[in-house]
């Protein structure tokens, strides 16, 4: 049997309720001369891992020993044969022992000493296995073993954290490292290399509240150094004049503090400045269409800045001066490329108010007035009567469409505009006749002849 003495815990050594021994880790003096900042929490976990640690121990000896009874029951009847035959030898054997020792007794010579020895070697029974005995501490290791389920049941919810916990104080003193590595970088505004150390650091522990806040920090102060050169760059193109790089620099810092009223200043002074330049050039080129007469140009021109502003005077009086420009253009056109259209006394009256309003028009640059020169020498010319020289029989009646019925004569003269005229002969008695004339303008004198010959 195992001794039941209690031998004492050596220093720094504690024993739990479960007979586990706990050691309790000793002070460690940091190198810098600063309390060791890990040793509560190692405190707080070793005793939960070492508790742990017996709990497994104790659940896998049941588990072995219920292995061993399942696999080598005991044989009660086979051992109890065996204790009796141990029993009937050790009787036999103890007869000539008796005898050896009564004989030894009575000898006189022999000391007593060995005698007693001897005898209480012999009569010291011999140990053998009790089966209740062994029933019992079965029982034992099985309530053992469902305890120790029941218990690591309600501890399970705590082993990942343990484990967690463990991990992170494997890890600490890396973590450490690298932190106080990041505030170097982050002292000497390397915030690159210190946003790097500290994302490291988080990686070994995310659950590294220092770390996570470090991260955020420098993050912060990486995005304000893109901020601030997103902006200067945005205001010195602003300044050079280069707008659309301008607001491609700002919308850029927006993109890193929407909500900054500085960059939505910034923007809007940008796209004034955009929206002014681009007014400003559509100017220009109307000027210029203007200036070369390009009148459908110059419209689209103006038409382009009022759907920027529909207020801006400029554009609403170009507008205005275009339309009127092109109306007069189109209707000059059409007299130069249809004259005979001035015949009718209607469309010269047209003719001649086409001149009057390009006249008035203002600018009047010289292709407008060469076109007009060519109508005018045209109106002037449909306005200019030319002689026309008719002869007839006296017996046949004249008529003139356009002009009337002229009678019976032998010789008539008239004074008629150019254009095109149909003179008509009628006599009874005989055919009548039909001669179109076309009056050329500036044409010499035109003779004519109207006699009805042939009889019905």
């Amino acid at each position: 049997m195992p001794s039941e003495k209690s031998t004492q815990a050596p220093q720094n050594r504690q024993t739990s309720d479960h007979n586990v021994e706990i050691i309790t880790p000793l002070k460690v003096r940091s190198h810098n001369g600063q309390p060791d900042s890990s040793r509560p929490f190692r405190l707080t976990v070793m005793p939960i891992l070492l508790l742990l640690i017996g709990l497994v121990v104790m659940a896998a000896g049941g588990f072995i020993f219920i292995r061993h009874l399942s696999k080598h029951p005991a044989n009660v009847s086979e051992e109890t044969h065996q204790t009796e035959k141990s029993d009937v030898d050790l009787q036999k054997k103890q007869v000539p022992d008796a005898t050896r020792r009564t004989k030894l007794q009575v000898d006189p010579v022999t000391p007593s000493a060995p005698v007693a020895l001897d005898q209480q070697q012999t009569m010291e029974p011999q140990q053998t296995i009790n089966p209740a005995k062994r029933a019992l501490e079965k029982e034992k290791a099985e309530k053992a073993l469902e305890a120790f389920l029941k218990l690591k049941k309600g501890i399970e919810p705590f082993s990942d954290p343990a484990q967690r916990n463990l991990e992170r104080a494997e890890k600490l003193d890396a973590v450490n490292r690298l932190v106080e590595s990041g505030k170097t970088h982050e002292k000497n505004d390397r915030f690159a290399f210190a946003h790097t150390d500290y994302q490291e650091a988080l990686k070994l522990d995310p659950e590294s509240k220092e770390a996570q806040k470090a991260v955020n920090r420098v993050k912060e102060r990486i995005i304000g150094q893109q901020f601030q050169k997103l902006m200067s760059d945005g205001l010195t193109a602003y300044h050079d004049g280069r707008y659309q790089s301008a607001r491609t620099q700002l919308l850029g810092a927006k993109s890193f503090r929407p909500d900054s009223r500085e960059v939505q200043n910034a923007l809007l002074q940008v796209d004034e400045a955009i929206r002014l330049a681009k007014i400003e050039k559509l100017r220009q080129k109307s000027m210029t269409a203007e200036q070369t007469e390009d009148w459908e140009k110059a419209l689209r021109s103006y038409l382009a800045v009022l759907k920027i502003d529909p207020n801006i005077s400029f554009a609403v009086q170009g507008k205005e001066r275009a339309l009127e420009q092109i109306r007069v253009a189109k209707r000059i056109r059409f007299f130069l490329q249809k004259p005979d259209a001035m015949e009718s006394n209607q469309q010269l009256q047209n003719a001649v108010l086409v001149i009057e309003e390009a006249e008035s028009l203002q600018p009047r640059g010289p292709r407008l007035s060469e076109r007009l020169d060519e109508l005018k020498a045209l109106v002037d010319a449909a306005r200019t009567p030319v002689k026309v020289m008719i002869e007839s029989d006296n017996l046949t009646e004249v008529a003139v469409y356009k002009v009337g019925k002229l009678g019976r004569f032998t010789t008539r003269e008239l004074s008629l505009r150019p254009g095109s005229y149909t003179v008509v002969g009628l006599r009874d008695g005989y055919k009548d006749v039909r001669q179109k004339i076309i009056v050329k303008p500036r044409q010499k004198a035109l003779r004519v002849t109207v006699i009805c010959r042939n009889k019905v």
